[in-house]
């Protein structure tokens, strides 16, 4: 962070969702490649802000990012619950066609990812949570300090909230290089972009979550649990118990940042980030069935998901297996192909050959032909 960090906030775009009779959601997608990464805001940025630190995520991945409800672009709902958030995640991938991102949550978002990602786990590929306020501790902190900022929003509007979060989020060194005009530069920013009301009812509604070690338990996905080593949220201690306590997690402390690590050393962020991706990106092509090709694997799954119920499929060599040895009816063809549609976001033409359905890697072959740039690659086209 430079000492006066220069931030671009500007709406480049009109684009809006309906995910309620009430609700339209403002969002973004940076990137035309690769895996999806959705960004869930904290309760005090906009999307925007996202573009200042995912400039090289957004080379290498679908970067999509939105305002909450009560938030920048998206509409204002005084009448809300914390669920609102957890169900505005799903349909907005739901308006997209989104059928599987990795999530990306910060400070109270984490909550959203984490119930989220508890909620429908058949969606979420991987976790990233950026300075989470869902620890392993019962809240007591968090609820404190929830409160704190309510009666400072309540008591002196926006710009007493900012000198209390000032105060809490930012490390000392990134306090330092910042300076006076950093902090007024911020101050001048965060007033101007958040009304008061709005954002008190999002404050409200994160005082619904609940806390505690056996939330953490839910989550099942690959996570990176990516800390701040000045984050008074967190320590050696809770740190090392989150790893124990989801299933699949990674710890890594960022050194002098604080709670907002993204913020404080985006490269730093970047590169953790997209390190962790690239690693589950390489775990799916080591465990692929059917060799180094993900599109097969996931061709392979879809099709065991047609025939559940049916005994005959080889455990090993399906690529290659042709379809019509293994009995595969017409209702269930159509549903195969109906799923690589729905799961692939691909759209099958009228005049494609019969020959190319004759096994999963002809149909691989076929959809890398004519829909490439929306479908995973070998980790050997992927160095090409």
């Amino acid at each position: 962070m430079t000492s006066a960090p220069t931030l671009d906030l500007r709406y480049t775009a009109e684009r809006t969702l309906r995910v309620s009779d009430d609700t339209e959601l403002y969002y973004e997608i940076q990137g035309d490649q690769g895996p999806y990464l959705t960004l869930v805001n904290n309760f005090f940025i906009i999307a925007p802000m996202w573009r200042n630190f995912t400039a090289e995520l957004a080379r290498h991945n679908r970067v999509l990012t939105y305002d909450l409800r009560n938030q920048g672009a998206s509409s204002v709902c005084p009448d809300m619950t914390w669920d609102d958030h957890v169900e505005d995640l799903r349909a907005l991938l739901d308006g997209l066609g989104i059928e599987r991102t990795h999530l990306l949550g910060t400070s109270a978002s984490g909550f959203i990812c984490r119930d989220f990602a508890a909620r429908h786990p058949e969606r979420v590929d991987g976790l990233i949570l950026a300075g989470p306020s869902c620890t392993p501790s019962d809240g007591i902190r968090r609820r404190a300090t929830e409160r704190a900022c309510i009666n400072s929003l309540e008591l002196g509007g926006t710009q007493a909230l900012w000198d209390h979060l000032y105060s809490v989020v930012f490390s000392e060194k990134a306090m330092r290089e910042m300076g006076a005009t950093g902090y007024l530069g911020l101050r001048s920013a965060f007033t101007a972009i958040h009304p008061p009301d709005p954002m008190l009812t999002n404050l409200r509604c994160a005082t619904q979550v609940t806390d505690g070690p056996q939330q953490l338990t839910r989550i099942k996905q690959p996570t990176l649990l990516l800390l701040g080593d000045k984050d008074e949220m967190w320590n050696q201690d809770l740190g090392a118990q989150a790893g124990r306590l989801i299933e699949d997690c990674e710890v890594q402390w960022m050194h002098d940042t604080g709670h907002l690590p993204y913020m404080e050393d985006p490269d730093g962020f970047q590169v953790r980030v997209q390190h962790f991706l690239d690693s589950l990106a390489a775990r799916d092509a080591a465990v692929s069935p059917d060799g180094e090709d993900p599109l097969i694997a996931e061709l392979g799954a879809l099709l065991r998901e047609v025939v559940a119920d049916r005994a005959d499929l080889p455990e090993t060599g399906l690529a290659d297996t042709p379809l019509n040895s293994i009995g595969l009816e017409s209702w269930a063809f159509t549903q195969l192909l109906g799923r690589i549609e729905e799961r692939l976001s691909v759209e099958w033409d009228m005049d494609v050959p019969p020959e190319v359905f004759e096994s999963l890697r002809t149909i691989a072959g076929h959809l890398r032909a004519h829909h490439s740039p929306t479908l995973p690659t070998t980790s050997q086209e992927s160095a090409q």
